[in-house]
């Protein structure tokens, strides 16, 4: 039977946050160098319209079961394209997810595969099953970080270690880089809410320090909660940013970050950008996965009390090529 599409793309698509979106970017434009037509991918999202104009695709609700089995039926492969997509740190509710979407897809032929994930934190016995089960059943699954193939080792999975899709996007800084023409100093701060009081605590330390610092510093949103809560701390007088932008866009990213000469925040995606356009960089490790991304890049952490600017050095650059050749390698074992 000759099905309408390659592949139906799935994660956590469509909910504002520009990691998630720069993650289905990297996913199609992988899907795309391995010869996959745009009108063979279906793309899940939250706002399937948007996504739809924005990333040049077909995309149905993921949340109508007629629409994501009908999907799935139509579909060759179920690709679980990049992030964090089992965990059990907040519910329980993202792990039954995508396991039922990958036992769905074997119901009706659609065989599962994963890239770029990041397994963890998995706390409770339902989540390690769950996780295990589901990524037991795909043809392939790739990791974006040591800490996740332990993991999966743990519970009996054998999966490969690539990086972050997003990693595969990274020349597009190449050009800017080493080209700020900036007259002042420009500090890029992130914030994003948490459960532990970080966000505050990290916030006060940025205002510490602020009275010494000769430049402009700049809150940067990767999310809208970002936004409201940097904008909340400013009307407090507890962060001393000057703007807060919202960045829903990799161009967007490539222009602001382009513009900073350093960066410190929360959003693992945030430190990333930062690291892929050079500047002097900390990072404010709310989740293991931060931790584990700053580990691998010899980025500094923040782990409370002053803070100090991150001083320039030499970064290691980027690997966008050796990302892309991870990722389009385990592309051609699925799709052939």
């Amino acid at each position: 039977m000759n099905k309408r599409y390659r592949v139906a793309l799935a994660g956590y698509y469509g909910f504002g946050n520009l990691g998630d979106e720069l993650l289905a970017e990297a996913s199609i434009a992988a899907l795309l160098r391995r010869g996959v037509d745009k009108e063979r991918i279906v793309l899940m999202s939250a706002v399937p319209e948007e996504s739809r104009q924005k990333f040049g695709v077909d995309s149905i609700n993921r949340w109508k079961i007629s629409q994501v089995c009908q999907a799935l039926l139509q579909s060759e492969t179920l690709l679980l394209g990049g992030g964090g997509l089992f965990q059990d740190a907040s519910s329980l509710r993202s792990c039954f997810y995508y396991w039922w979407l990958v036992r769905a897809a074997g119901f009706f032929g659609a065989v599962p595969w994963a890239l770029g994930q990041s397994v963890g934190p998995l706390s409770t016995r339902t989540g390690l099953a769950l996780t295990r089960d589901a990524l037991s059943r795909c043809r392939a699954v790739q990791v974006r970080d040591t800490a996740s193939e332990a993991l999966c080792a743990s519970i009996g999975l054998s999966v490969e270690t690539g990086d972050d899709l997003v990693m595969s996007l990274a020349d597009s800084f190449a050009k800017h880089v080493g080209n700020e023409n900036n007259d002042k100093p420009r500090l890029l701060i992130n914030l994003r809410p948490d459960s532990h009081g970080l966000a505050e605590r990290f916030a006060d330390a940025v205002s510490a320090c602020s009275a010494s610092f000769n430049g402009e510093i700049v809150g940067a949103a990767l999310s809208e909660e970002d936004g409201r809560l940097m904008s909340s701390f400013v009307r407090e007088g507890r962060l001393p940013v000057s703007r807060v932008e919202r960045i829903a866009s990799l161009q967007d990213a490539v222009r602001l970050f382009s513009s900073g000469t350093a960066a410190a925040g929360m959003r693992l995606h945030f430190v990333m950008l930062a690291a892929a356009a050079q500047i002097p960089t900390v990072a404010v490790p709310y989740d293991p996965k931060v931790e584990s991304f700053a580990a691998a890049h010899n980025i500094p952490l923040w782990r409370g009390g002053e803070f100090s600017l991150p001083s320039p050095r030499g970064f290691p650059s980027f690997p966008p090529a050796s990302a892309r050749e991870k990722i389009d390698a385990l592309c051609r074992k699925v799709l052939l």
